[in-house]
């Protein structure tokens, strides 16, 4: 393979980069997947090409931050995912029961049916 196949690999592995970058930070998780068959495939390239005519490390230099920096993203989001989820059933909980204490201070709760409301005050 020649240097020039070498250098479009590198940049449209660049290109894809900061388009998953865009896509976290925008939030629109749904677009990864695509993504995703698009990198895989970049990666077979990069594999067949290295097997032929090993590359030079400080030509994949770049795409080492790119990738760090992404990851970085990608935990951020499954993090505030993690969040969510949580915080969403917490919300579900509150809905369905309601935690009191008894005279003796032992927590208990108190499960709700369909259609049935409590005013709760602080």
């Amino acid at each position: 393979m020649s240097e020039d196949t070498t250098v479009d690999l590198v940049e449209s592995l660049t290109t894809l980069l900061e388009e998953e970058r865009s896509i976290l930070i925008e939030g629109k998780l749904d677009a990864l997947e695509a993504l995703l068959a698009r990198k895989e495939a970049l990666f077979e390239e990069l594999e067949e090409l290295q097997e032929e005519d090993p590359i030079d490390l400080d030509t994949l230099a770049p795409l080492q931050d790119l990738f760090r920096r992404n990851h970085a993203l990608l935990e951020s989001t499954q993090s505030g995912l993690r969040a969510t989820q949580e915080r969403m059933g917490t919300m579900r909980r509150v809905r369905t029961s309601l935690e009191t204490y008894t005279n003796t201070g032992q927590r208990q709760a108190v499960q709700m049916s369909a259609g049935q409301r409590v005013e709760k005050r602080a």
